[in-house]
This record gives structure tokens, C-alpha cells and sequence, in this order.
């Protein structure tokens, strides 16, 4: 149980920025990509010969991920940290993470799908306010960074986000916005990637969603396996007792075997029957254009609308 929250200094221009490879190997062009879209916005970079390391499918050994990871929190030079890219791995760091460390090291640490093992058990153990915002690979849009300039550079008390539809869109229903629920919740946010937070389920670092308004998010799964997760989360978790959900895109799930069954009904079922606000469709998840989202941070959601506003700053 959380008994205090921490927050990271804001970031500015000529700030170093550490860059770590948590989960997935990234290429050298990959790593120099992200290099030149952060010197460009100002800042500088700094990384260890580890964030090109490769073993298997992961970006290096365990240990080797761990040690990068806490290298970055414990380097005093350090002003922020920002995950290449994600794929899977961060959910094998975890049990090697110093928490105690990093709680007093607090600093702004950005990324999210797989980097959400990190956002929510560092969140969880330690009270630091964590980042679900773009990777070194993602796309640099206006859209994107606006948003992740409001949040991590120059914050304001109240931010409602803006909503942006993806361009070319219009035929792929999983980009729509609707509600499944109206009504209007405050709370905590929590949440991130549906299949990593099914995942830690049963585990210490399992996420507490009592009283919270929950992020949701995914990518690529076939319908059907959107369902299994979510019953998962539903059934073994707390998730029936959050304040409200907020559901992102989640991109190429409206995916189906015959006989169909569509993403919206899927979802529609499991969560029509809670007695909480639920929107979906909001500018976050595997998508070009995405809004930040601070992990402990308390907003206001208006299913209705299909809003989310924050009501504080997230960095000092």
C-alpha cells in the first residue's frame, strides 16, 4: 500500500536524458534515431554500451537489463529516463529492481506496453509518479509531444487532454470513441497494457485498482483474447471496484475467427454490467498520435463525454 507519493523534478531543455533498453533489443540505427529526436527538442543523451546488447529475444541478460535500469536512477547526472522501445522483457526485472533505491532517486521514467511491468510495480512500491508516454521509437508528432511537454515540462494545475483521431481511420472501428458507461469518476490513475497487467496477476507486483481510474490499452491480439484478458482482470483482481476505465485504442484487436464477434461487443458485455463510467477509445495505446499519462496522479473522467482531465501537476 502506497503511504506516500514522490515526484520527479520537471524536465527541461539541456537535461540528460538516460535511455535503456528494458525489455526488447533495438538496432544501432533505432538507438541513433532516438538520439537525434531528443537533441532536437534540446536535450541531451547518455546511455551505456548495455543498451545494445542482445540475448535472444531480450535487449541483453536480466541482470544486464536490471543493472542498466538502476544505473540510470543512481547516476546523479542523470535527469530523466526514456525507454527506447518496448517488446517484452521488464516483467523478468522486477525481483531484481532496488526500490528503495529508486524511491530516493526519484526521476521522470517514460515508455509504456511492456515498459507498464515498470510504471506500475515502481509506482506501487515506491509512490514515484510514473510516465505511460511515447519510446525513443516512437513518432515524434506535434500531437505527441505537445502532450508530453504539458505533462513532463510545463505542467499546469488542471489539464484536460485533447482527443485526436488517427488519419485514414474512419474504416477501422477500433479507433472509434464511444461510451460504454456514462457518469463521472475521480480517482488515481493506474493501469497501461492490458496483457502485461494480466500478466502480473497473483504476483507482489500485481496492481492495486480499488478507487482508481484505470488506463487500458493493447495491441494486436485477436478479439477473443482481449475478452480472455479482461475476464482475467475481472474475476481474479480488484478491477470491478476501480472509480471508472478508460480504454485507449487498441490497435488491430477488432480481430475475429468465425462466428464473429466484434471488439466494442466483447467489451460491451464484460463492462456494461459494472456500475462504474467506462469510455473507450481515447488518444493513447500502439498508435502514432498519444497523450502522456501520469501513473498516481489524480483526474476526473466524464464517460459522457468521453473526457479525462488531470486535476494536478505530476512533476515538481
Amino acid at each position: 500500500m502506497i503511504n506516500e507519493r514522490f515526484f520527479p523534478a520537471r524536465l527541461k531543455e539541456g537535461d540528460l536524458i538516460g535511455l535503456v533498453t528494458p525489455g526488447s533489443p533495438i538496432s544501432k540505427k533505432q538507438l541513433e534515431e532516438t538520439v537525434e529526436k531528443l537533441e532536437k527538442l534540446g536535450f541531451r543523451t547518455f546511455y551505456q554500451d548495455s543498451v545494445l546488447s542482445e540475448y535472444g529475444y531480450f535487449a541483453g541478460s536480466d541482470q544486464e537489463r536490471a543493472d542498466e535500469l538502476m544505473g540510470m536512477f543512481t547516476n546523479e547526472d542523470i535527469d530523466g529516463i526514456l525507454c527506447v522501445r518496448g517488446g517484452y522483457g521488464s516483467i523478468r526485472i522486477l525481483d531484481l529492481l532496488d526500490f528503495e533505491q529508486i524511491k530516493h532517486n526519484p526521476k521522470v521514467l517514460i515508455g509504456y506496453s511492456d515498459i507498464t511491468a515498470l510504471l506500475s510495480s515502481i509506482y506501487e512500491q515506491t509512490g514515484l509518479i510514473t510516465f505511460h508516454g511515447p519510446f525513443g521509437i516512437s513518432e515524434f508528432n506535434d500531437f505527441t509531444l505537445k502532450s508530453l511537454k504539458k505533462i513532463v515540462m510545463t505542467p499546469v494545475d488542471n489539464y484536460k487532454y485533447p482527443y485526436k483521431r488517427e488519419d485514414d481511420t474512419e474504416d477501422k472501428a477500433e479507433y472509434d470513441l464511444y461510451t460504454i458507461n456514462g457518469g463521472k469518476a475521480e480517482g488515481e490513475l493506474t493501469g497501461g497494457n492490458i496483457s502485461v497487467l494480466d500478466s502480473m496477476i497473483g504476483s507482489r507486483f500485481e496492481v492495486n485498482f480499488e478507487n482508481k481510474i484505470v488506463y487500458l490499452e493493447d495491441t494486436e491480439e485477436k478479439t477473443y483474447r482481449v475478452d480472455k484478458m479482461l475476464v482475467h482482470l475481472l474475476q481474479a483482481t480488484n478491477l470491478k471496484k476501480a472509480a471508472g476505465i478508460v480504454m485507449g485504442v487498441f490497435y488491430e484487436c477488432n480481430i475475429n475467427d468465425e462466428p464473429r464477434l466484434s471488439l466494442k461487443e466483447a467489451i460491451g458485455d464484460l463492462l456494461k454490467p459494472l456500475d462504474i463510467p467506462v469510455s473507450y477509445g481515447l488518444s493513447f495505446g500502439h498508435i502514432d498520435i498519444m497523450i502522456t499519462i501520469p501513473n498516481g496522479i489524480m483526474a476526473r473522467m466524464n464517460a459522457d463525454r468521453n473526457t479525462l482531465e488531470l486535476l494536478e501537476k505530476a512533476v515538481l
